[in-house]
């Protein structure tokens, strides 16, 4: 899932070792309470990903709905939606010269980041609703 999205942007694999840790850090504290330390685990996965990861912009919008923010919710999954576009416009391109497999995988990335992104963009329009935004 997102660590093809890192293997994209050319994040190295230690990099994309350690922001997935902080994405499953963050959502360990969020399952046993800790507010705060998933957002600090959260935000550290949007840092070291260079805010290419959109997983960690989704722990991000999980942490803001679960203390009560619904704004920055809102602007995490904006940040998701963007990453997610960016990965769907990478994987739109041709590949010269790549065989029916790397086609196919490319396929099921690109769907696979249109439906997140379709899912996130519901969630949006119904935070926008609720904030009066829309």
């Amino acid at each position: 899932e997102s660590g093809s999205e890192m293997q994209q942007y050319g994040y190295p694999a230690g990099l994309r070792w350690l922001v997935e840790s902080f994405r499953n850090s963050c959502r360990s504290k969020l399952a046993l309470g800790d507010v705060d330390g998933a957002r600090r685990d959260a935000f550290a996965a949007t840092v070291f990903s260079k805010n290419a990861d959109a997983s960690a912009h989704e722990c991000l919008a999980e942490v803001c709905a679960k203390s009560g923010d619904a704004l920055g919710e809102l602007q995490a999954l904006k940040a998701a939606i963007s990453s997610l576009e960016l990965l769907e416009e990478e994987y739109l391109k041709p590949l010269p010269g790549k065989d029916a497999v790397a086609r196919a995988a490319a396929a099921i990335i690109r769907n696979d980041a249109a439906a997140r992104k379709r899912e996130l963009g519901f969630k949006a329009v119904k935070l926008e609703s609720i904030l009066g935004l829309s």
